[in-house]
C-alpha cells in the first residue's frame, strides 16, 4: 500500500522538476481554475490525436485518460469535477496526487528554450503509453500530440530548440514607477535556461580543469549569443583570477556597456540588489572597480564606488566600507572622514576605517578610540596592521562573532594605511602598548574560557570597561602628531 505523504511528496517533487510553478499551493488555493486549465490541455490533445488516427474525440479523450492512469474518460472527468467543485484548501492529498501522471498538460514550453532532461522523459513516457493505448505508433503521436503541446511542428523541431538560437533579447530593463525612481532588469525565458547552464558549469568549479571546462563552456555560449551578460561577467572573473587584467577588463567594459545601453537615456533612479535580475550589472561594475583599482586608475574607481552607492543605497556589496580607504589613498582625507562615520554602524571593521579617517584629519582621541573598539571587536587586525601571520595564540581565529570579507578589506586598507602620513607608526606604537596587550590578552582568556559561566556576558563587559579607560590612558601620547 502507498504512503499518502510519499505520494504527495513525490507530486510535488515531480511538479517541481517539469517546472510547473506552485501548483500545488493553486491546486489548493484555486482548484476550480488549475482543472479548467488542464481539462482544456487534455480536450487540446484529444483533438490533435483525433486528427492524426481518424479517431472520434470522445475515444481520443480515453486514449489519454488511459495514458494518464485512469481506466476511462469518465473516470478521469469525474476526478477533475470532484477537484474543481471543491472549496480552496480542501482537496485531499489523495486527489492531488491521482493527478501525477497529468501533469504532462501543464508543462509551459518556450520556442526559445530546450526541454530540461525531466521535461523530455516525461513527453516520451506520455508518448509510449498514448501509442500503446490508441494504436498510433509511437513517433506519430510524439509529432502529433506531444509536439503540439509544445507548441511544435514536430518532434524533432521540438529538441532542436535551444537558447543559443533564440532571436529575442536575451534582457530587457523597465523603469518601476512613472517618476524614473527605479528600475530593473528582467530576464527572457532563453536567458533563464541560460543562466541556469552557467550555474551548473561554473558555480563550485574549484579545480583547474572545471574552471577551464566553463570557460570554454562560456566562450561558446558568448559567440552565439553576445548579449549574455552573466556570462561576460564570469569569463571576465576568470581572466581576472587568472591574472589576466587587460583581458578581464576588455570583457567587463564592454558587457557593463551592453547593459547600459538598455537602460533609458536619463534614467537616474535606483537599480537596487534585491531584485535577483540586477545583481549580475552589480557585479560588473564591483569587477571593473577591483580592476581600476589594481591599475590604479584611482579617478575611475571612486567614480565606480560612487555610481554603486547611488545605484543600490543598501549597498549590499560593501562598497561604502572601502570607498574611504580609496579617499584616503588619493589623499582626500576630510571627504574620507566623511565617508567613513557609519552612523548606523560601529565596532568591528567598521571602527578601523573610521580610526584611519578620523587620524587623517588629526583627531587622535576619535582614532584611539575606534582603533581599541576594532582591536577588540576584531583581534586578527593585529596581524593585519602588523603584517604578520605568527601573533595570535593557538585555537583563537582572531574573530569575535563577525567574520567580514578580510581579503577585500586587505586589498583595500593597505595602499590607505601606507598613504596617511604617520598612520602606519601611530598604530604600531599603539599595538605596542603593553596596556593593550594586556587588555587583549584578558579579553582573549574570557573569551576562549568555556568553563566560565556567562563567559560571554562578562567578555562584552569587560570589553566595554576597556574600549573606554585605554583610549583615555594612551590620551596623552597620542596628544601630538606622530613624528
Amino acid at each position: 500500500m502507498s504512503n499518502s505523504t510519499d505520494d504527495y511528496i513525490s507530486f510535488s517533487r515531480l511538479s517541481a522538476q517539469l517546472e510547473i510553478d506552485s501548483l500545488v499551493f493553486w491546486l489548493a488555493e484555486n482548484p476550480s481554475g488549475v482543472i479548467s486549465h488542464l481539462l482544456d490541455r487534455i480536450k487540446f490533445g484529444a483533438k490533435m490525436l483525433g486528427g492524426a488516427g481518424g479517431i472520434k474525440h470522445s475515444i481520443a479523450l480515453g486514449h489519454i485518460a488511459v495514458a494518464v492512469g485512469f481506466p476511462n474518460w469518465h473516470g478521469l472527468n469525474a476526478h477533475l469535477t470532484h477537484i474543481s467543485a471543491s472549496p480552496p484548501n480542501t482537496v485531499s492529498r489523495e486527489s492531488i496526487t491521482r493527478l501525477a501522471q497529468s501533469l504532462i498538460f501543464l508543462i509551459t514550453t518556450c520556442s526559445e528554450t530546450s526541454l530540461s532532461t525531466h521535461q523530455d522523459q516525461a513527453f516520451q513516457g506520455f508518448g509510449a503509453k498514448l501509442s500503446a493505448a490508441s494504436g498510433l505508433p509511437l513517433e506519430e503521436v510524439m509529432d502529433t500530440v506531444c509536439a503540439g503541446l509544445c507548441g511544435g511542428a514536430s518532434w524533432g523541431e521540438v529538441n532542436s530548440r535551444s537558447p543559443l538560437n533564440a532571436t529575442s533579447p536575451l534582457y530587457e530593463f523597465e523603469m518601476l514607477d512613472g517618476a524614473s525612481k527605479a528600475g530593473r532588469f528582467i530576464w527572457s525565458d532563453a536567458c533563464g535556461q541560460l543562466i541556469r547552464s552557467l550555474d551548473d558549469v561554473y558555480q563550485g568549479a574549484d579545480t583547474p580543469e572545471r574552471i577551464a571546462e566553463a570557460k570554454q563552456w562560456m566562450e561558446k555560449t558568448l559567440r552565439h549569443q553576445p548579449g549574455f551578460l552573466e556570462a561576460g561577467l564570469c569569463l571576465a572573473q576568470i581572466h581576472y583570477d587568472e591574472g589576466n587584467l587587460n583581458e578581464a577588463y576588455v570583457i567587463v567594459k564592454a558587457h557593463i556597456k551592453r547593459a547600459e545601453l538598455l537602460i533609458p537615456k536619463g534614467f537616474r533612479g535606483k537599480i537596487e540588489w534585491g531584485f535577483l535580475t540586477n545583481r549580475f550589472y552589480h557585479r560588473l561594475l564591483w569587477l571593473r572597480m577591483t580592476i581600476y583599482h589594481d591599475a590604479e586608475w584611482m579617478l575611475y574607481c571612486l567614480r565606480d564606488a560612487r555610481k554603486q552607492l547611488r545605484l543600490n543605497p543598501h549597498d549590499n556589496l560593501g562598497v561604502r566600507d572601502i570607498y574611504p580607504l580609496m579617499l584616503l589613498e588619493v589623499g582626500e582625507f576630510e571627504k574620507a572622514a566623511k565617508a567613513s562615520k557609519f552612523p548606523k554602524e560601529d565596532g568591528y571593521h567598521v571602527a578601523l576605517i573610521r580610526a584611519f579617517g578620523r587620524f587623517a584629519i588629526g583627531d587622535h582621541p576619535g582614532f584611539l578610540q575606534n582603533l581599541t573598539k576594532a582591536l577588540f571587536d576584531l583581534p586578527v587586525l593585529r596581524l593585519l596592521l602588523l603584517d604578520s601571520v605568527h601573533m595570535l595564540p593557538d585555537g583563537d581565529d582572531g574573530f569575535r562573532t563577525v567574520r567580514p570579507d578580510m581579503e577585500t578589506l586587505e586589498r583595500y586598507i593597505w595602499p590607505a594605511y601606507d598613504a596617511v602620513p604617520g598612520l602606519i607608526e601611530a598604530c604600531l606604537q599603539f599595538l605596542a602598548h603593553q596596556s593593550v596587550k594586556d587588555a587583549e590578552s584578558q579579553l582573549r582568556t574570557l573569551w576562549m574560557a568555556e568553563e566560565v559561566p556567562d563567559n560571554r556576558s562578562q567578555w562584552y563587559e569587560l570589553k566595554s570597561k576597556l574600549a573606554t579607560t585605554i583610549p583615555l590612558l594612551l590620551a596623552d601620547q597620542f596628544s601630538s602628531p606622530i613624528q
